[in-house]
């Protein structure tokens, strides 16, 4: 049995580039130039904590703050259910009504805020103090 190729898609015969072809195509690129300084420094340090930020004590529930604080030590859903002996569906649960509350897009926008906000210490500032 042989195969018969598609009739929608005729077989092409273009020539294969070579070595020498494409060697010349890259030399026709511009070697790229110095790359400019950025317009501005980078930030070395966290922001000092927003004054006018949310209530959060007010705003959310004491599990919810327990929730936050586990989340912005970088744990899963199943290391935070661990560690409040809670179900993942619950730690869900709280992450999502958090995410509605502080209108934050995702785990990584809630966790900046709670950083900038004051309501977590960044734990390098924290040995800084002691």
């Amino acid at each position: 049995m042989s195969l018969m190729p598609c009739p929608r898609n005729p077989p092409t015969h273009r020539p294969i580039p070579t070595v020498r072809t494409r060697h010349g195509i890259l030399r026709s690129v511009p070697a790229p130039g110095p790359m400019p300084a950025p317009a501005t420094p980078a930030p070395t340090t966290l922001p000092a904590p927003d004054p006018a930020g949310p209530a959060w004590a007010e705003l959310l529930s004491r599990r919810e703050q327990e929730v936050l604080r586990c989340v912005a030590r970088g744990l899963s859903n199943a290391e935070i259910a661990a560690e409040l002996f809670i179900s993942i569906a619950t730690v869900k649960s709280h992450v999502a009504r958090l995410l509605g509350k502080l209108c934050a897009r995702d785990r990584v926008q809630l966790v900046v805020m709670a950083f900038r906000s004051g309501f977590v210490e960044c734990p390098a500032h924290k040995r800084r103090g002691a």
